[in-house]
C-alpha cells in the first residue's frame, strides 16, 4: 500500500506526464495496470501520474518492425493476431505465460512490466530478449542554447542562455531498461525487429505446478538457410532471474553446418548442440531461493535451452526448405 500517497494526476497528454515526473520536490511515479505498484510497500512514493488516457495502446507494423505501445495489456498481446504470426508466436505465447491470471493480464501492462523488471516474474521479458526489441524513452528537458556567438568582424545576436523546453527520446535494449531508465523517462512504446521468414523462435518453461512461475524459462530464435546457422539466439530467465543472453552458445554454433552430413536435407545435429551448450552455459550461475537451488535451475536451464534450440532449428529449416521449393 502507498500509504504516503498525496496526490493523484490523470493526465490526458504526455508532455504533462512528463512534467510531473520530472519533479524533484515530490516522488511521483507513473501509474499503469497498477498490478505491481500498488501492492508495493514504499512510503517515500507522494504521487502518481495515471497513464491510462495517453493513446499508448496499440499495435501496429510497418515494412521493418511491429510498434507495441506501452499502456497494451498482456491479455491483449496475447490475443493479437499480428503477435501470433510474429516468428512463431513467441511474444504472444510468452505473454499470456507471464501471469496466469486472466484478470492480471487484463491489467498488466507492457511498459509496466519492463519498468519492474525481474519482479514482474514475467516469461514476457525472456522472449523480448531474444527478439531483440528496443524500448522507446522519452524526457522532458531544458535544453541551453548559447546565441552569442560571432567574432569581432562578424558579431553576432547577443541572446545568450536561452532556455527552451524540448523533448529526448532514446533506445534501449528490453533486456537492460529496467537499469537504465531514469525516473523522469517515459517508456512510450516497444519495438520489435521483422525478421526473414524462415527466422523460427520457441519459447519453453519449468514451473512446480503449471500455474505458477517459471523457475526456470528460456527462448530461442534461429535461423537456418542453405544448412547452415545464419542466425542464433538464446536467453534464459525465470522468477525473481533477469534474463541473460548466452552469446558463448550463440557464436558456438553460428555459421556451422546444421545437418550432420554436408546434405542440408539430412538429420539436425543435435549432438552439436549439445556440445554448444556445454561448453557455452559452463559458468552460467542462476540465483537459488526457497523455490529452487541454483543447480537445479542451471541443469534445467541447460535442457530447456537444448530443447529451444533444437525446436526452433527444426522449424526453420523446414521453412525453409518450403519456401525454397515455392521459388523452384
Amino acid at each position: 500500500m502507498l500509504l504516503n500517497l498525496l496526490e493523484y494526476h490523470w493526465v490526458e497528454d504526455i508532455d504533462d506526464a512528463l512534467l510531473l515526473l520530472a519533479r524533484t520536490d515530490t516522488k511521483t511515479v507513473p501509474l499503469a495496470g497498477g498490478t505491481y505498484l500498488l501492492g508495493l510497500e514504499d512510503d517515500t512514493i507522494q504521487a502518481v501520474v495515471d497513464l491510462r488516457d495517453l493513446e499508448l495502446v496499440y499495435i501496429t507494423e510497418d515494412a521493418k518492425a511491429i510498434h507495441i505501445g506501452a499502456m497494451t495489456t498482456l491479455q491483449t498481446m496475447g490475443d493479437s493476431p499480428l503477435l501470433k504470426e510474429l516468428t512463431t508466436g513467441i511474444v504472444a505465447r510468452a505473454s499470456l505465460a507471464s501471469s496466469f491470471s486472466r484478470q492480471i493480464r487484463n491489467s498488466a501492462t507492457l511498459g509496466g512490466t519492463l519498468a519492474t523488471g525481474a519482479a514482474s516474474q514475467a516469461d514476457l521479458l525472456t522472449a523480448l530478449a531474444v527478439m531483440d526489441a528496443e524500448v522507446v524513452l522519452r524526457s522532458g528537458s531544458k535544453s541551453q542554447v548559447n546565441l552569442s556567438g560571432g567574432t569581432a568582424d562578424r558579431p553576432g545576436l547577443a541572446l545568450p542562455g536561452v532556455t527552451f523546453k524540448g523533448k529526448q527520446e532514446r533506445r534501449v535494449s528490453c533486456s537492460s531498461v529496467a537499469m537504465e531508465r531514469k525516473p523522469n523517462e517515459l517508456i512510450i512504446e516497444v519495438i520489435i525487429p521483422r525478421l526473414a521468414y524462415g527466422c523460427a523462435a520457441s519459447f519453453m518453461r519449468v514451473g512446480r505446478t503449471p500455474t505458477d512461475v517459471a523457475l526456470i524459462n528460456a527462448a530461442a530464435l534461429v535461423e537456418v538457410d542453405g544448412g547452415v546457422y545464419q542466425q542464433v539466439r538464446l536467453a534464459l530467465g525465470g522468477v525473481n532471474m533477469e534474463p541473460v543472453r548466452i552469446e558463448a552458445v550463440e557464436k558456438q554454433l553460428e555459421g556451422r553446418p546444421a545437418a550432420t552430413s554436408g546434405n542440408p536435407k539430412s538429420a539436425l545435429d543435435t549432438q552439436q548442440i549439445v556440445a554448444a551448450i556445454q561448453a557455452g552455459m559452463a559458468n552460467f550461475s542462476p540465483p537459488e531461493d526457497f523455490r529452487a537451488s541454483g543447480a537445479y535451475r542451471r541443469v534445467s536451464g541447460m535442457n530447456l535451452a537444448f530443447r529451444v534450440l533444437e525446436e526452433a532449428a527444426t522449424i526453420s529449416r523446414w521453412r525453409n526448405m518450403v519456401s525454397s521449393k515455392g521459388r523452384q
